[in-house]
């Protein structure tokens, strides 16, 4: 190897070395993390010039280091609701840091609503069969259910609904009838036997399901 060559391999092994001992010298670091009353304070170190950002996963906020790397970030109105923050200067590896004098946010969790008291049943569906092209009506019965709103409140009717399948066509409904009953009504007008889910619930939650086949014939 000639005395050029050598001089170029050493000078290119040394720089090789300053590189990687650069890149661990620069790696972002924090010596300060402080989040009150939504102030933020972060100090550390990073690479000579280069910005550093802190992000929560909420909130960011950043600065430029300067040229001996030191960094310095302050901010109002940041929230970080696990307490820890994430800094990067898109150079190095990240690295996530607690935040002393911050309190986490407590997700609040929804009451579990009481069961419902009583029994809200269907008692009886009549006729079940019914005459194509004439007028009629399939009643609908109920027993247990609350139909109250309150002490001397005039009383609410239960609420009816098909929940599944289908009523025959030229029907309508299901409609209240006085407080605890129901119907559909109408002139049903294609024969055939139709299948359907029908619904009660009433003013506290209960409810009660009936599979209903109606014949058209």
């Amino acid at each position: 190897m000639t005395r050029n060559r050598l001089l170029a391999f050493t000078a290119a092994a040394c720089l090789a070395t300053q590189i990687l001992l650069t890149g661990t010298a620069d790696a972002v670091t924090s010596s300060k993390a402080d989040l009150r009353d939504g102030q933020l304070r972060l100090e550390g170190t990073s690479a000579p010039g280069v910005f550093v950002i802190a992000e929560s996963t909420t909130s960011a906020a950043g600065a430029r280091a300067d040229t001996s790397g030191r960094y310095k970030i302050q901010a109002g109105g940041f929230t970080a609701p696990d307490c820890k923050v994430t800094i990067r200067d898109g150079r190095t590896p990240t690295a996530t840091v607690a935040l002393t004098g911050c309190t986490p946010s407590v997700v609040p969790v929804p009451p579990v609503p009481a069961p419902p008291t009583g029994s809200c049943v269907i008692t009886s569906v009549f006729p079940l069969s019914v005459p194509a092209g004439t007028a009629t009506a399939v009643n609908f019965t109920t027993s247990g259910c609350d139909t109250t709103t309150g002490s001397g409140a005039t009383p609410t009717p239960v609420r009816w609904s098909v929940v599944a399948g289908v009523i025959p066509t030229g029907m309508t409904g299901p409609n209240f009838q006085g407080t605890t009953g129901g119907n559909i009504i109408g002139t049903p007008s294609i024969p055939g036997t139709y299948t359907f889910t029908l619904q009660v619930s009433d003013q506290i939650g209960a409810t009660d399901q009936e599979n209903v086949t109606l014949t058209v014939a």
